[in-house]
């Protein structure tokens, strides 16, 4: 059996990866909700794999992987976020990261990443993979990825967190979250800016240097 650590601070995220591995190739060895507690919990349990949350209290999932990787652990780690910025997105494949999936995804995409990972290969969430295809080929410049257009066409549109979720089959959480990274993105304090400069952003006349 494959050891696992879970490092997530949401009990429901917790519970449901703890269903899905089960009668799997995959045992959980134990669970963490910070990063503090999840840089303990791989020096006591030794796991052969690690699902890091980046958004958790007391170190940043991010932190967790540079403190692992310049101490010179080289383990399995797999991301699972609602959302990553281009910074971390590029960081974590430039440290070694060997996995990353969408919380928003179907679960089979956390057992194939698993599997991927575990026989010593790569797997990368499809819209991740754009992304950073993306970020490729504009030389590091920030572009938005497709769901970010959609989501700024609902923003557009006038639509509520919540009709948004539901038109994207997500949480009002993750769409929150969506919402501060295209901020923080195209350089917008709020959705009433956002909504404005829409077809700007999605013409990509802004400026993305």
């Amino acid at each position: 059996m494959t050891k696992v650590l879970l490092a997530d601070d949401h009990p429901m995220i917790r519970t449901a990866i703890d269903v899905l591995l089960r009668d799997s190739a995959f045992e959980l060895a134990g669970t963490a909700t910070t990063g503090e507690e999840t840089l303990a919990a791989v020096a006591e349990l030794d796991p052969d794999l690690v699902i890091l949350d980046l958004q958790m209290p007391r170190g940043h999932g991010m932190d967790v992987v540079r403190k692992l990787r310049s101490n010179g652990d080289s383990r399995r780690l797999i991301i699972l976020t609602a959302g990553i910025d281009d910074p971390s997105l590029v960081e974590a494949r430039a440290m070694g990261v060997q996995g990353m999936v969408l919380k928003n995804s179907d679960p089979a995409y956390l057992l194939d990443c698993l599997e991927r990972v575990r026989a010593g290969g790569i797997w990368i969430d499809p819209e991740l993979s754009e992304r950073l295809s993306q970020i490729a080929v504009t030389g590091g410049r920030r572009a938005l990825a497709p769901r970010e257009r959609q989501l700024i066409k609902f923003v557009r549109q006038g639509l509520r967190n919540r009709e948004i979720a539901r038109e994207l089959g997500v949480t009002e959480g993750t769409v929150k979250a969506y919402l501060h990274e295209v901020f923080d993105k195209l350089g917008v304090k709020n959705r009433t800016e956002l909504a404005i400069r829409a077809d700007e952003f999605l013409a990509g006349s802004f400026p993305v240097s």
